[in-house]
């Protein structure tokens, strides 16, 4: 194919002030009855490279479950690490799914997971009666399988004995 004229000067310096006026590439090749290349080069020249489009923060696919802020934000909750998860997306009110969250804290390196005991904890008084309780009915399984018997049977028959 054959190449067009070249551009003038003051064509050019035209293509240069639409562009920072914030006209579009398509528009300012209609204006200068030049192609969107010859406009899109002109302006690479001068500004150097630039999309075709007129949006200038648009990107592809889909957009990120958290913003930027909401990233900084759990990161700077998650630090203290008195709170998991789903308490943290509660309280700082995210959109995004648990598994988002704990997902974006994996990756965050200086964060070190780790399980929260969640139970209270157990004194030797606990401990001694649960094995004596344990003891007792592994010793004497009728007691406890009589009292199955009777939960089941009070269930189907809704009939209670006194």
């Amino acid at each position: 194919m054959g190449r067009g004229k070249s551009l003038t000067e003051q064509e050019y310096w035209w293509i240069i002030g639409f562009y920072d006026g914030g006209v579009s590439l398509h528009e300012i090749a209609r204006k200068t009855g030049r192609s969107r290349t010859c406009v899109r080069k002109a302006i690479k020249e001068e500004r150097g490279p630039q999309s075709d489009s007129g949006s200038e923060g648009s990107r592809a696919g889909q957009r990120p479950a958290l913003t930027e802020r909401e990233v900084r934000q759990l990161v700077r909750a998650a630090a203290a690490g008195d709170k998991f998860a789903a308490e943290l997306k509660t309280d700082l009110e995210i959109e995004a799914s648990v598994r988002t969250v704990q997902r974006l804290l994996q990756r965050v390196d200086h964060l070190v997971y780790t399980k929260m005991d969640r139970t209270l904890p157990l004194i030797a008084a606990h401990k001694a009666a649960r094995m004596s309780w344990a003891e007792e009915h592994i010793l004497n399984p009728g007691k406890l399988a009589c009292f199955c018997y009777y939960f089941e049977l009070t269930m189907l028959t809704g009939c209670y004995f006194v």
